[in-house]
């Protein structure tokens, strides 16, 4: 919900902040910093092994608790 609203506010600012004004340029670089932000701060789980699964396929998925 807030990833639309920081796009617009980031391409608008931006467009019309080039269009000479100030302030909107100001909000498109404080929108486009925080997109930023939130892009680094995400969490991707680890991906250890992707493999296509076909119909009849069989596998068996075992964890172990971490060492230490």
């Amino acid at each position: 919900m807030i990833a639309p609203a920081l796009r617009r506010l980031t391409t608008t600012g931006l467009r019309k902040g080039m269009g000479g004004s100030r302030v909107w340029i100001v909000i498109g670089i404080a929108a486009g910093g925080v997109r930023i932000l939130r892009y680094l701060a995400r969490s991707q789980p680890e991906v250890l092994y992707r493999t296509a699964i076909k119909p009849g396929d069989v596998f068996e998925v075992i964890t172990r608790p971490p060492e230490g």
